[in-house]
């Protein structure tokens, strides 16, 4: 069976939780396509002006598909890249830039985030076709109307339609739902509420909020700290590909915690297949430990690769690593 992983270093019990990327798909900075950003927008103008009502519903449709079916960054990345290079999907924008800040840690950056948006080439009056999507009852349009105010800080409008979307039982708006009221975004800060919806879209069988709620019982926040139910909230992630689930079952191997025996050789092949899947902290896990000789032999080229992908999407002990090598 292929687990996968997503906690903490098995040298510092800290704990990273939902927050997979992988080395497949190039993350740069917006401004390296500003380029293409007129072509692209103008493209995306003529598809909207032109689109019928079941293209509009096909366009939501297919990225909810993307966001159900693939828990890793990169994976949906890929994917939503195409739909808007060959489908011009207008939406689809939404999604990349809100994905690429989340793995750069810089969702608390506004500017940033329309920057990104703009250079996929989005057209802002597309929210209008969401908005009447929405109103009209089409709960993936809900949601990616939550996640884009989530993102320009009008929180209040992202939870009212987290909130109606949750209540139809869409599996991501629940998730997001639930870092609404864990960091107190427009509300009172409410772990028990944040707990109820993860657990709600994790037994929906969405991975990240497997791998959320599987944080929460391994800190003990919003629930009592129980790593056996952290343990077993991460192995099913895994058993969906989460690359960040496997780095935590693999951290939990390497530390013989959440009732696994400890197992150096297991965790290290686990470490291994989460990099490969795009886990930043992963990623730096096994630069660390070619640089180190630990359960790997010394390879300091290895390293350097690794420490290197990591950083680029933003780890900052892969960021240290590459300045003490001087690179």
């Amino acid at each position: 069976m292929v687990i996968a992983s997503g906690a903490f270093d098995s040298n510092n019990d800290d704990y990273y939780e939902d927050t997979e990327s992988a080395g497949l798909y190039e993350i740069g900075e917006p401004i390296e396509q500003q380029a293409e950003e007129v072509d692209a927008q103008e493209d995306i103008e003529v598809a909207v002006n032109t689109a019928t009502d079941e293209q509009y519903i096909e366009w939501v449709d297919q990225l909810a598909i993307v966001d159900a079916q693939y828990p890793n960054d990169m994976e949906r990345l890929e994917k939503y890249q195409s739909l808007l290079d060959d489908n011009k999907n207008p939406f689809a924008p939404i999604l990349l830039a809100s994905t690429i800040v989340n793995v750069k840690n810089q969702s608390r950056d506004v500017d940033i985030f329309e920057e990104w948006l703009a250079s996929f080439g989005f057209d802002v009056s597309s929210i209008d076709s969401l908005e009447t999507l929405a109103n009209n009852q089409n709960v993936n349009a809900m949601f990616l109307l939550g996640v884009y105010y989530y993102q320009v800080q009008l929180y209040d409008q992202s939870r009212s339609w987290l909130e109606q979307a949750s209540n139809q039982e869409h599996a991501g708006a629940m998730n997001q739902l639930a870092w609404v009221y864990r960091e107190g975004l427009g509300v009172d800060t409410d772990l028990d509420y944040a707990v109820t919806w993860h657990r709600h879209s994790a037994e929906a069988n969405y991975p990240r909020a497997m791998t959320n709620l599987a944080y929460l019982y391994s800190i003990g926040e919003g629930v009592e700290k129980d790593l056996d139910t952290s343990a077993m909230w991460y192995k099913r992630a895994a058993e969906l590909n989460s690359a960040s689930a496997i780095y935590a079952i693999a951290t939990y191997s390497l530390n013989g915690t959440g009732g696994m025996q400890k197992d150096e050789q297991q965790g290290v092949s686990l470490l291994m297949e989460s990099a490969k899947l795009g886990h930043k902290r992963a990623m730096y896990a096994i630069g660390k430990r070619y640089e180190n000789g630990e359960g790997l032999e010394v390879n300091l080229e290895e390293a350097i690769d690794w420490y290197s992908e990591s950083a680029k999407l933003g780890e900052p002990d892969a960021i240290q690593a590459m300045n003490r090598l001087n690179y």
